[in-house]
């Protein structure tokens, strides 16, 4: 499964990130987790993307395992167990959504 790709190229814009992410279908939004969180086990019903903005975290998508960094996307298929664990002695904030049902 190739889940990790970068999302920057030459652009750091993060609107320009967000209207990327709707124009494929996903309703994006800001989040941010602790130093130290943990969110593990996750599974959701629809495809779920993560593009990292700053911080970093240890990252699990089904049976595949990693790291995750500023200009990092993850993306996560439907139905498929994921877990983070915010690794950055600062918040990770990442832009998130979950794609659209069809």
């Amino acid at each position: 499964m190739n889940w990790k790709s970068l999302w920057t190229e030459r652009s750091e814009d993060v609107n320009a990130l967000k209207k990327q992410l709707q124009s494929e279908g996903f309703d994006a939004y800001q989040w941010t987790g602790r130093p130290g969180g943990a969110y593990l086990n996750y599974i959701h019903a629809q495809d779920e993307v993560v593009c990292v903005l700053s911080g970093t975290a240890d990252v699990e998508v089904g049976d595949a395992q990693g790291t995750a960094e500023p200009g990092d996307r993850i993306d996560v298929p439907a139905n498929t167990y994921h877990s983070l664990t915010v690794t950055s002695d600062e918040p990770l904030v990442v832009l998130t959504g979950m794609r659209h049902s069809l």
